[in-house]
């Protein structure tokens, strides 16, 4: 049984767009599991995963049809490249030469610019009922980015409720700069459950990146000690926002010490509780960095049309745990680096992983 919709139906997200088949991939594994996907944006558009007492259901914001996707917010779902965050300026140096990208946030570069992998059709393989892949080639020159950049990304589920996402990125003929994360918007109470201020989050960081009134990072790491960025126990949402902070847009350094992981394996980075359904998600991810998005403007509706089943969205329905690079590290050169040379692929892995209290 799925309480709070039912499961969404391939045949309303058939179409196509610019000569590029659309569809929508479901996912199943042998313990109940369900995550559907579009190739548009290789967007999560449904998880369903039981609660305490057994009942599935849907804990992620999303769309019910190709067109409601075309009309909704673009982030919702969506796997986020050729860079996740904010470039400062719109533009960075590398090899010698001034890059210009595409402004989309003012006067600066956001998720790709203006049409980032949020507006791209990938290539989609089903490989498995629990797994598919989906590729993606970024061109020389593309929203002002050198080089181009072969993508491949594989969504599978793992037993018993675990989405992994993996990546391999590779520089095909120059050098350039990429991160990559995913933008899904949670909500373990369902996708039609409302605030998810009563939700406990922890984030595994003692350090956070503060940033201009633009969101840009400024380039400092900051300790997140005696500040309202500390979640290194679990917090309630609610404690916080709004009264001390209109929500949260924020990059935390994941704390990678004392997890016996090679830096090559993912690490904790951060878990999130209802008491109202049972659900505990923990986040995995090998990436450095970890952005904690709740939304800056409560009550206002995200941008775009109805959700599923005619759910109309607000900022803070859902919160987002964005695994990545650091935000504007192009024009940091303190913080990791996010350049790829040619011919050496970068890996990554994300791990969503459910349970019950």
């Amino acid at each position: 049984m799925i309480t709070g919709g039912r499961l969404l139906q391939p045949e309303r997200f058939a179409g196509q767009i610019g000569g590029k088949p659309v569809a929508l991939y479901t996912l199943r594994n042998a313990h109940g599991m369900v995550v559907c996907i579009t190739n548009y944006g290789a967007k999560i558009q449904q998880i369903l995963v039981p609660d305490r007492h057994g009942l599935l259901g849907d804990v992620v914001l999303g769309y019910d049809s190709l067109d409601a996707v075309l009309g909704g917010a673009p982030s919702v779902g969506a796997f986020i490249g050729r860079y996740a965050g904010r470039i400062e300026n719109a533009t960075f140096e590398l090899g010698g030469m001034r890059y210009r990208l595409g402004a989309n946030d003012g006067p600066h570069c956001l998720h790709g610019g203006i049409k980032g992998s949020r507006w791209r059709v990938f290539d989609a393989v089903q490989t498995s009922p629990s797994s598919v892949e989906m590729r993606c080639v970024f061109a020389d020159g593309e929203e002002g980015f050198p080089g181009t950049l072969a993508l491949r990304l594989t969504y599978s589920l793992l037993g018993p409720h675990t989405l992994v996402l993996d990546y391999v990125a590779l520089a095909l003929d120059k050098p350039t700069v990429a991160s990559f994360t995913t933008h899904a918007f949670f909500n373990l109470d369902g996708a039609s459950g409302g605030s998810v201020l009563g939700h406990e989050v922890l984030i595994s960081s003692s350090q956070y990146l503060p940033c201009t009134q633009d969101l840009v990072a400024t380039g400092e790491m900051l300790p997140v000690e005696g500040t309202p960025f500390d979640f290194r126990q679990g917090t309630a949402l609610a404690s916080r926002v709004p009264e001390i902070l209109p929500g949260y847009d924020d990059c935390y350094i994941v704390d990678r010490s004392g997890q016996l992981h090679s830096t090559a394996d993912p690490a904790f980075c951060a878990r999130v509780t209802s008491a109202t359904s049972g659900r505990v998600m923990q986040v995995w991810s090998t990436e450095p960095a970890l952005q904690f998005y709740t939304g800056l403007r409560p009550g206002q509706a995200l941008v775009g049309g109805l959700g599923k089943g005619g759910e109309r969205y607000f900022q803070q329905n859902g919160l987002c745990l964005e695994p990545q690079g650091y935000p504007n590290a192009p024009n940091r050169a303190h913080f990791p680096s996010a350049q790829y040379l040619p011919g050496l692929p970068r890996h990554g892995q994300t791990l969503y992983e459910f349970s019950v209290m």
